[in-house]
């Protein structure tokens, strides 16, 4: 992330560098300039791979905290999570109580909604016989239809890019 004085910003100076973003809150006024200085007030002017987490600008501290809860996120969330993040995230301080709440209602990546709702029918029988699944009801019911119900109360569900959607347990 690329952290900036202010104080040289506001007299029309760009003066900062690029650093580890789950160190920004490390960086002195001190570090930016080379040398020691009264400039204390920096900011984070710009950024990547936040996964929405951060829109816009922000101060240091507030960079780093999310960072290092980002770290936590493992490589197959990253995409369902800045796809939560955007609908039902809180982009305040505490990023780890929002990744806990997506780790509760991510319920997977699917080829549709009514793929989903296929899914949700097989696990509720998953205890009778096999030869069953592999019949009734299955080959008669409407998933398009039963995803309709399915998705007009506690599931919602996000176009996942490269196609399919994530389903999320909101309810």
């Amino acid at each position: 992330m690329w952290i900036g004085c202010l104080a040289c910003y506001n007299a029309g100076r760009l003066v900062g560098d690029w650093y580890e973003a789950d160190a920004a809150d490390l960086v002195s006024g001190g570090d930016l300039h080379g040398r020691p200085t009264d400039h204390d007030e920096l900011w984070v002017m710009d950024h990547e791979n936040f996964l929405g987490a951060i829109v816009g600008e922000c101060s240091p501290h507030h960079a780093a905290k999310i960072a290092k809860t980002l770290r936590e996120i493992l490589p197959y969330e990253h995409g369902p999570f800045a796809a939560w993040f955007s609908e039902y995230g809180d982009s305040g301080d505490d990023l780890a109580e929002d990744l806990e709440r997506f780790r509760d209602e991510f319920r997977g990546q699917h080829d549709s909604e009514a793929d989903f709702a296929r899914v949700c029918a097989e696990e509720v029988l998953i205890g009778e016989e096999q030869q069953l699944l592999a019949r009734w009801p299955f080959n008669g019911i409407d998933w398009d239809r039963a995803a309709v119900e399915l998705f007009s109360g506690a599931y919602c569900s996000i176009d996942a890019p490269g196609g399919g959607v994530y389903v999320f347990d909101i309810g």
